[in-house]
C-alpha cells in the first residue's frame, strides 16, 4: 500500500488557510478538502485568489496562517524538491528551457534518475498529441500551442500523481485547447488528480467534475460541476463573477 492509499481519499486539505501581501488579504480562512480523483476546477472573478490557492498547493508560496496538507501531511514539513516530483505544474505561459524538446522532457527524469528510452519519450509526446519528430526540434521554433503541450509532457515525465494547471489554454488556438482538454480527461481516467484554474465557464462545463468557487479571497462554495450548473443559470453565474459581492 502506498502513502496516498494509507492517508485518506483526500489528496489536499486546507485548514483555516490565510494569505496576505502587505496587509492585503488575498485568501481568508480557507477550509476545504480536495479528493484524490477527477478534475477539480477553481473558478471565480479576477482577483479572487484562484492562482494564489494553486501556488499554495505546490508550496511555491506558504500560508500566513493555517495548514495545507498533502496526503495527510503538513506541506511545510515536506521537502520542496520531493513535493514537486509528485505535483506537476503547468502555467498559463509555458516556460521551457533553451534547447530541444528532448532536453526539456529529460530535465526532471535526470534529477530523479528516471530512465527513458526514445520510445518512452515518443509515448509522452503522443500523450499530448505531438509527433515523434518533435523530439529533436528546438523549442524556439514551436508555436505557443506546441510549447504548452511540451510543457505538459515535461510535467508528466516525472510521473506525478497531481497536476496543477493555471489557465493553461488561455492564449491557445481552438485545436490546441481541444487537444489539451482531451489529454487532461484521459489523464484523469488513469488516476492522475487534475486541479485547474480557469476563467472559462464553457471549459469548466466541459472539463471539471467538481468546483471550488472563490470570491474576494473567500471560498464561497464547493460543489459538483453538475450541481453548480444545474442550480444556477448563465445570468446568475455571470452576476457572481462581478467584482462586487453579489447579494
Amino acid at each position: 500500500m502506498n502513502s496516498l492509499e494509507e492517508s485518506s481519499t483526500n489528496i489536499f486539505s486546507l485548514d483555516n488557510v490565510c494569505f496576505t501581501i502587505e496587509d492585503k488579504i488575498i485568501l481568508h480562512e480557507i477550509n476545504v478538502e480536495i479528493g484524490s480523483n477527477g478534475i477539480t476546477g477553481i473558478i471565480g472573478p479576477s482577483g479572487s485568489g484562484k492562482s494564489t490557492l494553486l501556488r499554495l498547493l505546490n508550496k511555491l508560496i506558504s500560508p500566513c496562517k493555517g495548514i495545507v496538507r498533502f496526503k495527510g501531511k503538513d506541506i511545510a514539513e515536506i521537502d520542496s524538491h520531493e513535493l514537486r516530483k509528485e505535483i506537476g505544474m503547468v502555467l498559463q505561459r509555458p516556460f521551457l528551457f533553451k534547447g530541444t524538446v528532448k532536453y526539456n522532457l529529460l530535465y526532471g527524469p535526470k534529477i530523479w534518475k528516471i530512465d527513458y528510452t526514445d520510445e518512452g519519450l515518443y509515448k509522452l509526446l503522443d500523450t499530448v498529441g505531438l509527433e515523434d519528430d518533435f523530439l529533436e526540434r528546438n523549442v524556439d521554433g514551436l508555436s505557443g500551442g506546441e510549447q504548452q503541450r511540451v510543457s505538459l509532457a515535461r510535467s508528466l515525465a516525472n510521473n506525478p500523481i497531481v497536476l496543477l494547471l493555471d489557465e493553461p489554454t488561455t492564449a491557445l488556438d481552438i485545436v490546441s485547447e481541444e487537444i489539451i482538454e482531451s489529454t487532461l480527461k484521459r489523464l484523469a481516467t488513469k488516476g492522475i488528480k487534475i486541479i485547474i484554474v480557469t476563467h472559462s465557464l464553457e471549459q469548466t462545463k466541459r472539463l471539471t467534475d467538481q468546483l471550488l468557487f472563490l470570491k474576494e479571497g473567500r471560498l464561497i462554495e464547493k460543489t459538483t460541476s453538475k450541481e453548480f450548473f444545474k442550480r444556477y443559470n448563465d445570468k446568475e453565474i455571470h452576476t457572481f463573477f462581478k467584482n462586487k459581492e453579489s447579494k
